[in-house]
C-alpha cells in the first residue's frame, strides 16, 4: 500500500507540474504549436494534482515525514518537466491533446 501511495504521489506531482508548465503560452506552443485555449483550467488542474500528491504523501507516511517528502517530490517533478520541455517537448503532446482536443 505504501509503494502504491508513493507512486501515486510521484505521478500526480509530475502531472501537476506538466499542467502548470502547459498553462504557459510558451510551453504550450512548443508542445502543440497552437495557442492555449484553457489556461485557467490547466492551472487549476495542476494545483489540484499537486494537492492530491500532498494528500498521498500524508496518507503514505504521515504529516511529519510528508512535510519533507512532498517538497522533494515536487522538486524532482519540476526537474523532470524542465528536462522534457528542454529536450523532448513533443513527449507532452498526448497530454496536450487530452487536455484540449483543439491542440494540433
Amino acid at each position: 500500500m505504501t509503494a502504491l501511495l508513493f507512486t501515486c504521489a510521484m505521478l500526480t506531482a509530475i502531472a501537476g507540474c506538466a499542467c502548470l508548465a502547459l498553462s504557459q503560452e510558451r510551453h504550450w506552443k512548443a508542445v502543440s504549436g497552437t495557442a492555449p485555449h484553457a489556461r485557467r483550467t490547466l492551472r487549476v488542474a495542476g494545483w489540484a494534482q499537486l494537492g492530491l500528491s500532498l494528500a498521498s504523501c500524508i496518507l503514505c507516511d504521515g504529516a511529519s515525514f510528508a512535510a519533507l517528502l512532498w517538497p522533494l517530490l515536487v522538486m524532482l517533478a519540476a526537474l523532470v518537466m524542465a528536462a522534457v520541455l528542454t529536450w523532448r517537448p513533443r513527449l507532452l503532446h498526448p497530454l496536450a491533446r487530452l487536455l484540449s482536443p483543439k491542440a494540433g
